[in-house]
Parts: C-alpha cells; structure tokens; sequence
C-alpha cells in the first residue's frame, strides 16, 4: 500500500513538467467550460491544494483556449492567486453568491488579447433558488481574432445538482427563466452559454425528460454544440473513475442560431488528453474534463451578424390592446412571424410567402394574457425582435 501511494506521489511531483496539449490556434475562437471542483477549499475537493492550483494554471495557460467558464470556485483568494500566476496576458471575473454559507462561484478567465471586456453582470438574481445561489454571470465581449472582431455575449452558469424531484424541477425552472430572458432581451445576439448543466440532455439523469427541453425544442434559434457527446454517452463528470469511463455528461455548450454558421462542426469535445498529460487528474485537479469548442468567423459570417441588428421592422401601437401591426421591408425571402411569452414558450406562429418592399402584417391579440411578449420576424439567415406589451 505505501508502495503504491509513493508511486502516486511520485507521478504528480512531474506535472509541473508536464506537457498540456494547446487546442487553440492564432485564427479562432476557442472557448471552454470547466468544473474546477471546490477550487481552494481545504475541505472538499482534491486535497492538495497547491497542486490542483497548479494543475489548473497549466491548463488554462498551455492549452491555447481563449476564454474559460469556470464553476465551483470556492476560494476568492484562491482565484486571484490563479490569476496573478497567469500573469498580465490574462484577467479574469468572479462571480457571487446569492446568500451567506454558499461558498460556490462561478467565473470567466480569459486572454486579453483575444477577448476585450465590456460589460459584466450577474443575471436572474431574483431567481437564484432555481440555480442553486449562484445566479449566472454574463459577460459581453469583443473578440479579436486576425481578421476581424465580433460581439459576443458569454454566460456561465452552475445549475442545481442532486436526483430529487426538486433539485430537477429547479433545474427546469431556471432553463425557463433563462430562455425567457435571452429571448425578450438578446434575440438579436450572439451569444454563448457555458457550465456545469448538472443534467443530461436525451434524458435527465432523474428518469424524466431532460430539463432542457425548452432549448432543445427551439432549435432554430439555440443548439446544444454538445450534444453529440450527450448521446454517446461521453461522460464530463468523471465521479471516482481514473480513466473518467462512468459518469454523466453534465457539462454543456449552448450557442444562439447567429453562431451557427461560425461554429466548426464536430470541435466540441471533452478534453481528454488531460488524463494523461496530468497523472491522477480525477483526483489532483478536478472530477470533472473541461469541454470546449471551437468558432472560425469568415467575413460573410460577421457581416450577416451585424446585418442582422440592422433590419428595420416596426411594430405599432406599442403597448397595444386589440391589434397590433408588423412592417417590414421584404427581399423576396420566406418570413416566419413568431410570439413568445415570458416563459419562452412559442404561442403563436404564422408563415408569410417570398414577397419584396414594404411588408405588413396584422395580429389580434384577443386570445393573449395581458403581459409581455416579444415578437419575432425571421428570415432565412436572420430574424429581428421587438418587445410587446399587451395591455388588459
């Protein structure tokens, strides 16, 4: 028994030699999302605590991603000495709990040269029981690649964990929650959303439908860039597995249809070549494999971005009570008309034929609660969206 815990000792006395491999290149956007398991608390997590510190720093450092989302950051102190051995070439957030005793952050860390920070915020805080207290941290950047620069909008989340009923159905409301506010206020945008889902996506790991059934229905609009690994049962929580073979896939990237295009098919993966490139990884650094994937933004692909904050649609009278009126300038493409309400649940659809010039369309709204909903007109390879208010 000594033998073998001297034999382990010795393995990770050579990470700091260790070679992590760089996934990232000069000309894309690599992004990932990684569980760093109770980093910095002396009390759960991996035990030693200098060596998952380091681990973490050589990873984030030597693997070429541009931008991680981190969960499960327990220790401030902890992640500002991360960041100091990173050095100037990175900065990073760190988000709050909503109530004393949860010690759990999430957080971005990201290279400053690529990603250029203009907003942070922390969302949904009305509704932090539905993400275990930690209410999902945003981050809007421009990203800066060789060639160009685009808007992008980053959220990292750590839903509820546990199989009971409960920590489910809080799953569920708080994917409602999110779906709602990134239709009624970022229906235009580039946006990614990455962490620790705690949940499974053919099926939640409780027996019932996946909690993230509202997003998997939308999927014109959103796209789990992970669900290839969810249905190969590729496992992201590795549990107590050295080789990480058992365990669920829990830990997901979701993207907005304006990043569909830029994403390169196949590229979300987990990263695995950690397990040998850290030896005892599920246990020095973290029970969980970092996922990440991969963008590569043409020009075409930035100009249909911009182009579609652009359109001009206008919707009047605004708030309304019977009827309002949609117009829009048609270019001889197909239009869907769509109305969701604040759950994010599509209550009302039409189709409009290929026409060219000024458009208009009439909906009643006799048969909507009185509320807000957003409006949507989508074309082919855009869609543009307006608030409404519909008066009692």
């Amino acid at each position: 028994m000594k033998r073998c815990c001297f034999f382990l000792l010795v393995s990770w006395s050579f990470v700091s030699w260790a070679q992590i491999p760089s996934v990232g290149t000069p000309a894309t956007l690599e992004v990932a999302t990684w569980n760093v398991e109770w980093f910095g608390d002396s009390d759960n997590g991996p035990s030693d605590e200098a060596r998952q510190q380091a681990n973490v720093r050589a990873v984030i450092a030597q693997s070429g991603i541009d931008l991680w989302a981190l969960q499960e950051v327990s220790d401030p102190a902890a992640f500002q000495r991360l960041l100091d051995s990173l050095g100037s070439d990175y900065e990073g957030v760190l988000g709050e709990p909503a109530v004393p005793g949860v010690t759990q952050r999430i957080a971005f860390v990201y290279r400053r040269t690529v990603i250029q920070r203009r907003r942070i915020e922390q969302i949904l805080t009305p509704f932090a029981s539905a993400f275990g207290y930690r209410p999902p941290l945003l981050l809007e950047a421009a990203v800066h690649l060789p060639d160009t620069t685009v808007i992008i909008t980053f959220i990292t989340l750590h839903m509820k964990a546990g199989t009971d009923l409960s920590d489910y159905n809080r799953r569920q409301e708080a994917a409602q929650r999110l779906k709602s506010r990134l239709d009624l206020l970022y229906g235009d945008r580039p946006i990614v959303v990455l962490g620790d889902w705690n949940d499974e996506l053919e099926r939640s790991i409780t027996g019932f439908p996946s909690p993230y059934e509202n997003f998997l229905a939308d999927a014109d609009n959103y796209r789990f860039v992970t669900a290839p690994l969810d249905a190969a049962d590729v496992p992201t929580w590795c549990g107590n597995s050295l080789t990480c073979r058992t365990g669920s896939t829990i830990d997901h990237i979701l993207i907005t249809d304006e990043l569909f295009s830029a994403y390169e098919e196949g590229s979300a993966t987990r990263f695995s070549a950690l397990l040998e490139a850290i030896p005892g990884f599920v246990f020095s650094t973290s029970d969980h494999l970092p996922v990440y994937a991969r963008f590569q933004f043409a020009a075409a692909t930035v100009t249909e971005v911009q182009r579609a904050r652009s359109v001009a649609v206008q919707l009047y009278p605004n708030p309304a009570r019977d009827r309002v009126t949609l117009i829009w300038e048609g270019k001889g493409e197909p239009v869907t008309i769509r109305i969701w309400d604040v759950l994010g649940r599509l209550v009302r659809q039409w189709e409009q034929p290929p026409a060219a010039g000024a458009q208009r369309f009439e909906v009643d709204l006799e048969e909507l609660m009185a509320g807000v909903y957003l409006v949507e007109v989508a074309l082919p390879d855009r869609r543009v969206s307006r608030h409404l208010i519909r008066l009692p």
